[in-house]
């Protein structure tokens, strides 16, 4: 049983999380806060493995708020999942600066938290299986390219097509922070996974077709934006 913290002033979202409780019975909502208090003391007493917060509730402290749930972090393996009302770039470097890989964009459906909830302990079924079908439609672009596939930057490249492909936020945005989410993803650099990816495209043996649609340049940037436009049916 998740022992859970919900950090909201949606009395509506809250009522769902609680039926949802009762209906799945696998995790329960020790406390709540409509203001985002954060007493270190009681998380720690009441086994809290999950926090859910409202980004909107901390924007105006978050530093402060973030670094002293770190501490607490540090000791103890809690997950953090933050809620936003817009996602942008100041949003993406407080993600990446305390490592935070879960968060949503509201509104949302109180299914979508329940999935982040469980997200450590394996995810839905049904999301896993939405999931591998498509890093196995990246990895059919990416072999079609002709990127060698035992090279690390064609694992590396593949990541970093899931990324973009799944998070909810403008091209622009992905494109500039792709390569430090990526090297989060792989537990590497942000230097290394640029460097495997460039080095691997490069060996590639390309068709003329794909090297005409990169206009004989086919760059990391090219190439992601190529695989995120092609599955998200843009092209």
């Amino acid at each position: 049983m998740l022992n859970v913290f919900v950090c909201t002033e949606h009395c509506e979202l809250l009522a769902r999380l609680i039926a949802l409780q009762d209906q799945k019975q696998d995790f329960h909502i020790q406390g709540f806060s409509s203001s985002a208090s954060l007493d270190l003391a009681f998380l720690a007493r009441e086994e809290i493995a999950v926090i859910y917060v409202q980004f909107s509730l901390i924007e105006q402290r978050w530093r402060q708020w973030l670094d002293t749930l770190q501490t607490l972090r540090s000791d103890r393996s809690i997950h953090l999942i933050l809620s936003f009302s817009s996602l942008n770039e100041a949003h993406m470097a407080i993600l990446l600066r305390y490592s935070i890989d879960d968060y949503l964009l509201e509104p949302f459906d109180v299914r979508q938290l329940y999935a982040l909830i469980h997200r450590r302990q394996g995810m839905d079924t049904a999301l896993r299986r939405q999931q591998e079908e498509m890093e196995g439609r990246i990895t059919a672009l990416l072999l079609g390219l002709m990127i060698p596939s035992h090279l690390n930057g064609f694992h590396y490249l593949k990541t970093a097509c899931s990324v973009a492909i799944s998070l909810p936020i403008s091209r622009q945005v992905v494109m500039k922070n792709i390569y430090s989410i990526t090297a989060r993803r792989c537990h590497s650099t942000s230097s290394r996974v640029e460097k495997c990816i460039r080095s691997a495209i490069h060996a590639a043996d390309m068709p003329n077709s794909y090297l005409q649609l990169f206009h004989g340049d086919p760059t990391s940037r090219k190439v992601i934006m190529y695989v995120y436009t092609y599955l998200k049916g843009i092209v």
